[in-house]
């Protein structure tokens, strides 16, 4: 219970912490801009910068954690070194942008929906280096800190269900985009705060994104119990956030066919299905790369 206690401190911190980096971090990209410097960063709102400011809070927390929890090192954890790292960092990517890029060719076959006239390619950098930060973050904090600590109390599905059903909840506290917090201060993060739990308000709208969410956190915590590093799940969290995103600048929705076809391209039952297949093909993978390794690397 005390280790639970210690937790939900942690992620109270974040909060504060996330609050009070987000001016700073929107500033900085305000004068980035300015100097032609990813002057795409300009279009991006004050909310934004709030979601990234907790990823930062949550990572540089974490160590300060791992020391009050008494954690010596990543073996208590559950996490080892990973002498293929680059092969399954490589493989979970594949895997991923596969799956996501085979769902969204079906989209826009069957006419759910349609290529823009105008595709804005010069965006597709940036999404990337936002898929490889968004990855790093939150399998560091998720699959690495609050896994290995509670499986030190717990079985390691036990420890996976509820790190992904907490990882699920977590994307839902986001701050409300048609919200204007004004002029930016010190203090503005705080602003945003109550606004972050707008999306509740749409219970079967949750339902359906906390499904897919699930899934993506169940196949990362596969990939990280079952190779006991970070690198596969890392490859999979980016692969999937880069072609979302990848899909939403090339693309525009027509219609959807709840429930296998929602709103977005990660709500409904196919995204759920590719997931898991997903899932399927990391385990399929990871037990024909153990065949092929030699007995004494076991």
């Amino acid at each position: 219970m005390k280790d639970i206690a210690k937790i939900f401190a942690y992620l109270a911190a974040v909060i504060v912490l996330g609050a009070l980096l987000a001016p700073p971090m929107y500033w900085g990209a305000q004068w980035l801009a300015a100097h032609g410097i990813l002057r795409v960063l300009a279009t991006f709102k004050f909310q934004k910068f709030f979601d990234r400011g907790a990823l930062v809070a949550a990572l540089l927390l974490l160590w300060p954690l791992v020391r009050w929890l008494r954690v010596k090192g990543w073996s208590d954890l559950g996490l080892e070194p990973d002498r293929r790292w680059g092969r399954h960092l490589a493989v979970g990517f594949l895997i991923a942008t596969l799956g996501v890029a085979a769902m969204a060719y079906a989209y826009i076959h069957f006419g759910f929906y349609r290529l823009r006239p105008e595709i804005a390619w010069g965006k597709l950098p940036m999404i990337a280096l936002s898929a490889a930060t968004v990855a790093v973050l939150e399998e560091s904090l998720f699959r690495g800190g609050i896994l290995g600590l509670l499986r030190r109390s717990l079985s390691p599905y036990a420890a996976l269900f509820w790190v992904t059903s907490l990882f699920a909840i977590v994307h839902f506290l986001k701050p409300d985009e048609s919200f204007n917090p004004g002029p930016i201060g010190w203090l503005s993060g705080f602003t945003l705060i109550p606004r972050t739990f707008h999306q509740f308000a749409e219970p079967q709208t949750v339902l359906a994104g906390f499904t897919t969410l699930f899934a993506l956190g169940w196949l990362c915590g596969e990939a990280a119990l079952r190779t006991r590093a970070l690198w596969m799940s890392m490859g999979l969290h980016a692969g999937v956030v880069f072609v979302k995103m990848s899909f939403a600048v090339i693309s525009k929705r027509r219609e959807t066919r709840l429930p296998w076809v929602g709103s977005e391209l990660q709500i409904g039952l196919v995204p759920v299905g590719i997931l898991i297949l997903g899932c399927i093909a990391v385990i399929l993978w990871l037990a024909y790369e153990n065949r092929r390794r030699p007995a004494s690397h076991r």
